[in-house]
């Protein structure tokens, strides 16, 4: 029997494909089997029954450059000339059939073009490895995205071709949900040969653990780094990814470059290793490691087989194909099946075999010496004996499509047979200078648009467009909702970068100003009072207020009204003592934070629940867990089972509290069905009614039976040994309240798998009047505190909404003392979901929340009993300090503003005042540049080039007389300030009648 393999190189290419294809050429020597060659020398070695053919190109995809037509579609061309140029390369031969790969589509073709060119054939059979569109979908670069195309193209081959057979039944299965022809497994058995385990390895040698393979998304290399960021370090001593890296279309960017990310946001604990030939991998497995193989998507993996038949354990994820396989052929083999819908389930498991490794080993071992499969498959000669099945229809549209190219092919290219020699000496080249070209466009591309990064020359080459930005905006109607919403876009775009990605050049350099914003916000707030969002109107106006320092435009008695009708009484009453006329206002202020300080010495919470179950089998604990619950059931049992592996859950010696605020959801439910599994303390407790969070960790800090307290949501989690670091670090200073280390928020899909990372709070050179500059310097994420600063603080303020925490810490803060804790500790899970601070609501609450303790009165109350050096030391923070979650230098010229006020109050003589009329002098130039009163054409451009040119004026003089903190000197950039990094975005509000 003669095949044609449609495949290339296969005994020079490491791919897993050639790899399967050299098994099934030695396994059926019966069988004669020709392939193409393009790079593969003639020596290689190779068995006897394997012939090479010289790969020849006669078609080219230039040649179909001015191709203009309905049909074919473009997505066929490459098709057409790979499948006809195998056809020329093996013109006039005779085969019984031919074997071609699904990974590529050529397929479609084969049939027109190996009858054009006289190739003798009866079947062809469609050998099923993979799909190339789920690989491309599941990819870093095309971020979830179908190609269409290709999932056309593969399933028209797979409906021309005579038979098909694969080597997984999953995939098989796969293919069946959407295709009634027979697909026929060949059991791997058949061409692949188990390796022998290998045993009496020194227990003394290094433990590894070793990701193996491709480094595509669908591989799971980010799911192995995860893994390793959450065991112990100690159980190990190296983790490694070994294999080759995927490249983007235009081979640019690499799965390096995100790999190499994520590393840097969790220690780089797992070494990138170029990949090791098989002899290598061979090795590898007969010493101390674990084979770690999380596919998400993979129709076998004979790694993984090899890996474990060599007496390695392995770690395979559950959407392996080879999973199914071992479970059918070799359920008696153990191997650690990694379940992607709770990937941290098999740390555990994991766990045991790095703890007692070589009793793991010898039992996998003797599992497999003592399998004795049998195979009653067909063999790959009875496969290929099998009868035809084809569509007949796609059959015939694909070769009135191949006829319709090679017509055109011949009337433009055939009496050019000339220039095919020549055509393929130079394709090397051009296809080099046309990857350098498209380079270098990139790059110009880049350079053109970097002033548009920097936020200063961009604002300074943006203004002189400004006006006529204005006048278009403004002028349009206003008569419909939808001349409001497209009004209101067209100012989303004037102020942000919506829609950013649908602008050219010239697009960009009219678009997201951040000058003259107050006019912005007034005409915003304006818009959304037609469209009826009083409560977004009544966030802009304070916005203009906060940004001007005073109620300039008299709107203060109109933002107090919708506030009261919309129940944010006290916010109302918060504004009116910031912004309200009279010489009282900073008493008003200070009255306020001292009432709110005195209103909340109790607990409050009562002791009615609609649920209490209560599992905890001990009267005290050394932390707990509380968790508010609301809509939450969906994403509760991953978050529960993450507990699971917290040390001191693990020993007993915490509990979980679990509030459910009235949720309409079937929170209790879930819990019912999930606490057996769980076996650590919790307690479900349902209050009769709705509460805000601030209400529910009430409720859990009378319920907690420990004197240390940590909080989380559902979206929200702790690395395995964060409360035991935390509570040593508690037990160690009596004096110590609160314990924080970093934290990440990263992008997660809705079963918590992991997607992307978004950024870290990186709180390294904390000091705890940080917090005064930046909020999430000191939060609840990977942070534990003493559940006695409620008896000496006061409680939470269960009125809020959202803002609770914000006011709780400022509330607190100059009676407690915090300490940070160098490791990475907390985890944000962003579900493609809105979190509920996320609101313009919330930004109002912020009012009393935050801003109200950023006034003089604020400063007071935080310092009152503290040193004037320590509000020296402050207020140069305010003029040079990093964000948690920034790398660049901020300013917050508006706290240092007030800090010198109290400085002029308290210690006159201080050595920081002589900053204090540089930073007024900035804060006016700011001002100035958020409103731009006089408009013409060029005035914006005027006020931009003097605030520079006080600011460099302003700074030079700041450093030479600079006292503070040498890392963060002075540096003043428009932009970097606090004033332009929180609650300066847009509100992007619902569109088409928002109410």
């Amino acid at each position: 029997m003669k095949v044609l393999i449609t495949d290339f190189d296969l005994f020079a290419k490491v791919g897993g494909g050639q790899t399967f294809y050299r098994s099934l050429i030695l396994k059926n020597p019966h069988i004669d089997f020709y392939y193409l060659t393009e790079q593969e020398k003639k020596a290689v070695p190779r068995p006897n029954n394997a012939y090479p053919i010289p790969y020849q190109e006669k078609y080219f995809l230039t040649d179909l450059n001015n191709f203009v037509d309905v049909n074919p579609p473009k997505w066929v061309y490459r098709s057409f000339i790979r499948a006809s140029n195998i056809a020329a390369s093996v013109a006039g031969m005779q085969f019984d059939l031919i074997d071609s790969p699904d990974y590529e589509q050529w397929g479609i073709f084969l049939r027109p073009a190996l009858n054009y060119h006289q190739v003798g054939f009866e079947k062809i059979a469609l050998s099923l490895h993979g799909k190339i569109s789920t690989t491309l979908r599941l990819d870093w670069f095309s971020y979830s995205q179908e190609n269409i195309p290709l999932v056309l193209e593969e399933s028209k081959q797979y409906d021309t071709v005579d038979l098909r057979y694969g080597i997984s039944k999953s995939y098989i299965d796969e293919w069946r949900e959407l295709s009634s022809f027979p697909a026929y497994y060949y059991h791997p058995l058949h061409f692949f040969d188990l390796p022998k385990p290998v045993t009496g390895i020194s227990s003394h040698s290094p433990l590894t653990l070793n990701f193996i393979g491709r480094t595509e998304k669908r591989k799971g290399p980010d799911i192995f780094i995860d893994l390793v960021w959450w065991l112990p370090r100690n159980h190990y001593q190296q983790a490694n990814i070994i294999g080759p890296h995927s490249f983007n279309d235009s081979s640019t960017v690499s799965s390096q470059h995100f790999l190499e990310e994520m590393l840097a946001y969790r220690g780089n604990q797992v070494k990138l290793l170029p990949p090791k030939t098989n002899q290598e991998l061979m090795t590898l497995f007969t010493q101390n490691g674990i084979t770690f193989v999380p596919s998400r998507y993979d129709t076998l993996n004979l790694v993984a087989l090899e890996s474990l038949f060599s007496g390695c354990p392995t770690v395979i994820g559950s959407g392996a194909g080879v999973c199914r396989f071992l479970a059918e052929t070799f359920p008696q083999v153990p191997f650690v099946k990694l379940d992607l819908d709770n990937i941290y389930a098999c740390l555990l498991e994991v766990d045991q075999i790095l703890t007692d490794y070589s009793h793991y080993r010898r039992q996998l071992v003797d599992s497999i010496l003592s399998s004795h499969p049998t195979v009653s498959d067909p063999p790959l000669i009875e496969i290929y004996q099998q009868p035809s099945h084809y569509e007949t229809d796609v059959r015939a549209e694909l070769q009135a499509w191949y006829e319709q190219l090679m017509g055109y092919w011949q009337a433009t290219q055939e009496n050019q047979s000339w220039l095919q020699p020549l055509k393929a000496q130079l394709k090397p080249s051009l296809k080099e200078l046309k990857h350098n070209l498209k380079r270098i466009k990139g790059k110009i591309k880049s350079q053109i648009l970097r002033p548009l990064g920097d936020d200063r020359r961009a604002q300074l080459l943006k203004a002189p467009n400004l006006v006529g930005r204005y006048k278009e905006t403004f002028n349009i109607n206003e008569q419909t909702s939808k001349d409001l919403d497209a009004k209101v876009q067209m100012l989303w775009r004037l102020g942000s970068g919506y829609e950013s990605e649908l602008q050219g050049l010239r697009g960009k350099l009219s678009t997201n100003y951040r000058i003259d914003r107050v006019r912005l916000w007034r005409e915003l707030a304006r818009l959304e009072e037609l469209r009826g969002n009083t409560l977004v109107t009544a966030t802009y106006q304070i916005r203009v207020m906060r940004a001007l320092g005073e109620d300039r435009f008299g709107d203060l008695p109109k933002v107090l009204k919708i506030l009261t009708e919309k129940g944010f009484v006290k916010e109302a009453e918060a504004i009116a003592a910031i912004y309200g006329s009279g010489a009282d206002r900073e008493t008003h202020c200070l009255e306020l934070i001292e009432k709110a300080r005195q209103a909340h010495l109790q607990n409050p919470a009562d002791e009615q629940y609609e649920i209490w179950d209560d599992r905890r089998d001990q009267s005290h604990y050394r932390a707990t867990i509380i968790v508010s619950l609301y809509k939450a059931a969906e994403k509760l049992p991953f978050f529960l089972r993450t507990l699971q592996h917290q040390t001191l859950i693990k020993r007993g010696e915490a509990e979980v509290v679990l509030v459910d605020s009235g949720s309409p959801g079937n929170e209790y439910e879930v819990f019912q069905q999930l606490a057996p599994e769980l076996g650590y303390p919790i307690l479900y407790a349902r209050s009769p009614q709705r509460e805000t969070i601030q209400a529910a960790w009430n409720r859990g800090i009378k319920l907690a039976r420990s004197p240390y307290l940590a909080f989380l949501g559902v979206d929200e989690t702790i690395l395995p040994e964060c409360l035991e670091i935390l509570a040593r670090e508690l037990d160690q200073d009596a004096s110590l309240d609160w314990v924080i280390g970093h934290s990440l928020v990263t992008n997660v899909d809705r079963q918590g798998s992991w997607v992307s990372d978004i950024m870290a709070y990186d709180r390294t050179g904390y000091e705890q009047d940080l917090v005064y500059l930046e909020t999430c310097y000191l939060s609840w994420v990977g942070a534990l505190y003493r559940k006695s600063i409620h008896d000496r603080c006061g409680y939470y303020d269960q009125s809020f909404r959202g803002a609770g925490d914000t006011e709780f810490k400022n509330r607190v803060m100059p009676y407690i003392k915090s300490k940070f804790v160098d490791r990475n500790l907390g985890l944000f899970w962003n579900y493609p979901d809105e979190r509920t601070t996320q609101s313009p609501a919330i930004e109002i609450e912020d009012m009393r929340a935050w801003y109200l303790h950023r006034t003089l009165s604020g400063v007071k109350y935080a310092f009152s009993q503290r040193s004037p050096e320590e509000v020296e030391n402050l207020l140069y923070h305010c003029l040079g300090y990093r964000k948690s979650y920034c790398h660049h230098t901020s300013t917050d010229l508006d706290q240092a503003y007030y800090l010198g006020l109290y400085l002029q109050e308290v210690y006159p003589e201080s050595e920081a005042l002589k900053y204090l009329s540089g930073i007024k002098t900035l804060l006016n130039a700011y001002q100035a540049l958020d409103w731009i009163p006089k408009l013409s054409r060029f005035s914006p451009f005027s006020v931009v080039l003097e605030t520079r040119k006080q600011i460099e004026q302003v700074e030079q003089a700041h450093r030479k007389l600079w006292l503070g903190d040498q890392t963060h000197q002075p540096t003043y950039r428009i932009f970097n300030d606090n004033r332009h990094e929180q609650h300066a975005f847009l509100w992007f509000t619902d569109l088409l009648g928002a109410k």
